[in-house]
């Protein structure tokens, strides 16, 4: 396994956990399950699409680079 720093969310790969953002630990670690890209087919809208920390809840969590990008995410890689 490797720890790396990344800022932006073109750079996580299927299978990375985030373990922090911005200095802030999760407690759960957030594993991507799809890379950047449109978040349903012919959308111009690009997202990460992650595990939800609590799979009972049904609810999709997906990232966004305007909201991501630029911030540290410290990322576990297999």
């Amino acid at each position: 396994m490797q720890k790396i720093i990344v800022t932006r969310l073109v750079e996580l790969r299927i299978g990375d956990r985030i373990t922090s953002f911005n200095g802030r630990p999760y407690r759960t670690p957030l594993r991507v399950t799809d890379e950047l890209g449109p978040i349903e087919f012919g959308s111009p809208v690009q997202g990460v699409r992650v595990e939800s920390p609590n799979p009972s809840s049904g609810i999709e969590w997906v990232l966004y680079p305007s909201q991501m990008d630029g911030r540290e995410m410290e990322v576990e890689r297999y």
